[in-house]
């Protein structure tokens, strides 16, 4: 199966990249698995949130939680920092997953994402 993964920042950077998944279903959920060029990545969707996890050159573990913050750890050569997430709106349907979210550090806003994932 194909997931499409769009992403657009704050400072008007998009990214748009669809990818060869497998998806796993069970009782608590969705999980999809990729790779892109810098990581294995996991997402799971459960009832009400999001997690995405990426492990190679980029380390990183969100938590989507809609109206919660989160602790978002992103590690890279040359980055190693923790963040907060806020998560503005989180809307899971089948095959679709739409969210805006701030990153966060000290209080200050570094980021706003909107995230759209879609299961082709």
């Amino acid at each position: 199966m194909k997931l499409r993964i769009r992403t657009t920042d704050s400072f008007g950077e998009s990214y748009d990249a669809t990818f060869d998944a497998t998806k796993e279903e069970n009782k608590t959920g969705i999980k999809y698995t990729y790779s892109d060029e810098y990581a294995n990545v996991k997402i799971f969707i459960l009832k009400n949130k999001v997690q995405i996890v990426r492990d190679g050159d980029i380390k990183s573990n969100k938590l989507l939680k809609l109206d919660q913050k989160t602790i978002f750890a992103y590690r890279a050569s040359y980055m190693n920092r923790n963040f907060e997430i806020f998560t503005k709106s989180l809307l899971i349907k089948e095959k679709k997953i739409r969210a805006i979210y701030s990153i966060t550090e000290e209080e200050e806003v570094v980021n706003e994402l909107t995230l759209k994932i879609d299961e082709l």
